[in-house]
């Protein structure tokens, strides 16, 4: 699965370019929201994750929650109207709270990990996710290039899941274009964020239509 992130869409165009996207066969949409402090970077805030479900129901929204005040901010965009949230392992010192919520409030569970954050600190909540988020780059900026250790951790992660006798998709962030897609779809990815590759470099359904020749 194609997820773009908007994060590096035209800001003053971000209709027509998720538009252009839905149009090339995109269904669900990744949402990065940093918060200044996880992260030095600001992105968006909840009316725009409403706006999108208004604009585009039948489109999947994906929260990618980079903050480490879950108490203010998660509850936001689960009001928001959000399908899926993932938040940090190391934004919080209770996941397993945070997992139950967002059960409580039928909104699908992710838990996101950092390239310096050992895999292993994901296999406790495994059986309560709906997904993991193995960060390919350092979190915080769009156009960051795929770090190569990603893929041992990949695969770390695959097998992990497998010897829990789950069948848990693994998305991947960070400096993914068609090369990176066939990598990390090889290591064990089966979900792929995808930004600049799609939305700086011409034409929104020519991009997604390559990657989705890879992603097979």
């Amino acid at each position: 699965m194609i997820a773009p992130s908007i994060l590096n869409a035209d800001n003053m165009h971000l209709s027509r370019d998720i538009k252009a996207a839905i149009e090339s066969g995109i269904d669900r949409f990744h949402i990065d929201i940093m918060d200044g402090y996880f992260v030095p970077n600001l992105s968006y805030g909840p009316e725009l994750v409403k706006d999108f479900k208004r604009s585009f129901p039948l489109t999947e929204a994906e929260i990618h929650l980079m903050s480490n005040n879950l108490k203010i901010t998660l509850p936001l965009f689960v009001e928001a109207g959000c399908d899926l949230l993932e938040f940090h392992y190391e934004a919080t010192d209770n996941p397993s709270y945070w997992l139950k919520y967002l059960k409580d409030h039928n909104v699908r569970r992710g838990m996101a990990i950092n390239p310096s954050t050992p895999v292993q600190k994901v296999r406790p909540f495994l059986k309560d996710l709906d997904q993991v988020l193995l960060m390919t780059v350092k979190p915080g900026f769009g156009g960051q290039k795929f770090e190569e250790k990603s893929v041992e951790r990949l695969v770390e992660l695959k097998n992990m899941i497998k010897a829990e006798n789950l069948n848990l998709p693994i998305e991947v962030d960070g400096g993914i274009d068609r090369e990176t897609l066939k990598i990390s779809r090889d290591a064990g990815a089966t979900i792929f964020v995808v930004g600049s590759y799609i939305f700086r470099n011409g034409s929104i359904k020519d991009q997604v239509m390559k990657l989705k020749k890879e992603d097979k």
